[in-house]
């Protein structure tokens, strides 16, 4: 991924991870942002080092357009330094980040389409799910046949129940979070992940289970 002069001057003063986590480990989101915002080249390279991942893997549930993540992410960064003066606070950083990487993203992606921009538009798009890396302690207790079914049976949610679910159990958002992200109810998210949930259960319910298995 490229990586903006800015970022690459601090990563290099500050790629002990265990430095890092002893600076910010302790920290709340609030105020690793207030720092951030007060012009902490350090707090600034954390974020950084502890979101850019978790932001790719994002917007690739978005697009398949490598280089548009990539050069979105860039351009987030390079502008959240730029105005971090004047940046709002946040409580979740990730959502912070995800929200506004969604909002870059959809906007090219309906540029790519010549169609309007509007605030409308952010749902006009395919999500599509993918077993990244992170679910390897799952592929290690199923089958590939049952892990091949668990993706059909995702893939077979709509785009809305797709999102949801991911934001939910992958991303770890809050059911207003993800309201805010999608632009619903905290009501209707809840519906939406119910009727997923049971979309899952009746395709691979062993497979279903064995994650809860994994995960509560």
């Amino acid at each position: 991924m490229v990586i903006f002069n800015t970022y690459e001057r601090e990563r290099r003063s500050y790629q002990n991870p265990n430095y890092m986590s002893n600076v910010y480990g302790h920290l709340s989101d609030s105020e690793i942002w207030k720092e951030f915002k007060s012009g902490s080249e350090e707090a600034f390279a954390f974020l950084y080092n502890q979101y850019v991942v978790p932001l790719y893997h994002y917007g690739n549930r978005l697009t398949t357009d490598r280089n548009m993540i990539e050069d979105n992410i860039q351009d987030l960064f390079i502008e959240l330094w730029r105005n971090r003066a004047t940046l709002g606070e946040t409580n979740s950083i990730k959502f912070y980040l995800y929200k506004a990487l969604k909002r870059r993203l959809i906007k090219n992606i309906i540029n790519q389409r010549k169609q309007p921009f509007n605030l409308g538009s952010l749902d006009e798009y395919d999500f599509e799910m993918t077993l990244s890396p992170e679910f390897d302690l799952i592929a290690q207790q199923v089958s590939q046949a049952q892990k091949e079914n668990l993706l059909a049976a995702l893939n077979s949610l709509t785009s809305r129940q797709k999102e949801a679910i991911t934001l939910k159990f992958y991303d770890e958002l809050s059911y207003s979070e993800i309201a805010s992200l999608m632009t619903m109810t905290i009501k209707a998210v809840y519906n939406l992940i119910f009727r997923a949930i049971e979309v899952l259960r009746a395709n691979v319910e062993k497979v279903f289970l064995t994650i809860l298995a994994l995960y509560f």
